[in-house]
């Protein structure tokens, strides 16, 4: 079913129009956006919420609460009890690792390119509850046979009691082999923690098929609901080992739905709006399928139009909606120094988002810098050729400001 607008400048006129009609957005990895029709649900529910505090919290909030775990559920393809609704990917990780009865000695194994913030939280545990972890290093480009062997190893020859991987990596976008990866959790035993904050409404996938231990993924980038709002997947057979994040009123509650409903004041208000989100992709979007194939091949072209600008450079992934591009660089080693590093994301991201009105990251890895484009609905090409010479151009600027 085709869109009942063409994706595109005629899509963003319509269904997102408080963007601002300057800038190049780039970037929808980093914090999603929210649609014209989505977003008027978000503000009623507040108005709604505002007119009956006591009301809403009370007698609105489980209804809801439990209509959206049922609308997730089947959007992912599993059963709305094993669910629980957090505020983002990294509430969802500290919510298993930080009340997972670890005991000391306990081995976590996470990859080099795990998200900074789950990784610290890692190294929390290590110093408050004497577990330990290893670091599996990922160097790309690399197959995805590579990194299972590489792993499988290390699980023949050493007690792991929980691993933790991603879907898609952060920096750089690139698709983490999440399903032979649980399949290589289960044969040893191993508890697997899917750290899937670029997942869901990015790619296909099937919970319900490769069913992992824990499972998280934000409902506030990709699917279009309003931040900050995250899905969480815990087994049922680990149901009593989760709790909320803080430990709330709900502490001696049986089952995640009573468990998570509500932990305590703040926002509820972007729950209320996951049953819309789903509804305009399906309704307006024209379904799963055509928002998939119009970003891929928007990621497509402008991987191809982006290499044509830069030159002999690496395309290091095309992973739905998300482009990792080599950036061209006569000495990249440069950025050995991490001072160097800080000096550069001033500079860079400064002149992008004041001068350029555009934002693309880019990381540091494996001796090279790589440009990460986000390709959304709301997107054309003529935004990445653009987006491509302003780096150029930036980059070019920086390096004379440093030698003058």
């Amino acid at each position: 079913m085709s869109p009942l607008v063409p994706f595109g400048k005629k899509f963003r006129e319509k269904y997102f129009p408080n963007l601002d009609k300057e800038a190049y957005p780039l970037n929808h990895g980093s914090y999603g956006l929210t649609p014209k029709p989505v977003h008027e649900e978000y503000v009623r529910t507040l108005s709604k919420e505002a007119e009956y505090p006591d009301r809403y919290i009370r007698y609105d909030l489980p209804d809801k609460y439990v209509r959206a775990l049922k609308s997730v559920g089947e959007f992912v393809n599993c059963d709305y009890r094993d669910l629980a609704l957090v505020d983002n990917a990294t509430t969802g990780i500290n919510t298993v690792l930080r009340s997972f009865p670890f005991e000391k000695g306990d081995k976590v194994l996470m990859m080099s390119t795990v998200y900074g913030s789950c990784g610290n939280t890692v190294k929390f545990l290590k110093e408050y509850k004497g577990i330990e972890y290893q670091v599996v290093e990922i160097n790309y480009p690399v197959q995805d046979d590579e990194i299972v062997g590489k792993i499988e190893e290390i699980f023949k020859t050493q007690l792991v009691k929980m691993c933790m991987f991603d879907t898609i990596t952060s920096m750089p976008g690139i698709r983490f082999p999440f399903e032979k990866m649980v399949k290589l959790c289960k044969k040893y035993q191993v508890l697997s923690l899917v750290d899937g904050a670029h997942c869901i409404g990015l790619i296909p996938f099937d919970l319900g098929d490769f069913k992992p231990d824990f499972f998280i993924s934000n409902l506030h980038k990709w699917l279009f609901v309003p931040r900050g709002c995250a899905m969480l997947y815990v087994d049922t057979k680990h149901h009593d080992k989760v709790q909320t994040l803080p430990i709330s009123h709900s502490y001696t509650s049986d089952n995640l739905v009573d468990k998570f409903t509500f932990i305590g004041s703040k926002n509820y208000a972007s729950i209320a709006c996951i049953e819309s989100a789903i509804e305009f992709r399906k309704g307006v979007c024209g379904g799963e399928r055509a928002i998939y194939e119009y970003c891929l091949g928007l990621s497509e072209q402008a991987a191809k139009r982006v290499k044509e600008i830069w030159g002999d450079v690496e395309v290091l992934g095309i992973s739905g909606a998300l482009v990792t591009v080599e950036v061209p660089m006569a000495n990249p080693r440069l950025f050995d120094d991490a001072t160097m590093v800080k000096q550069c994301e001033e500079y860079v991201y400064g002149a992008m988002i004041r001068q350029y009105n555009t934002y693309v990251p880019m990381v540091y890895h494996n001796g090279k810098i790589f440009a990460r484009f986000s390709c959304q609905i709301y997107n054309e090409l003529h935004e990445y050729e653009y987006a491509s010479r302003v780096i150029l151009e930036i980059f070019d600027n920086f390096f004379k400001s440093l030698n003058k």
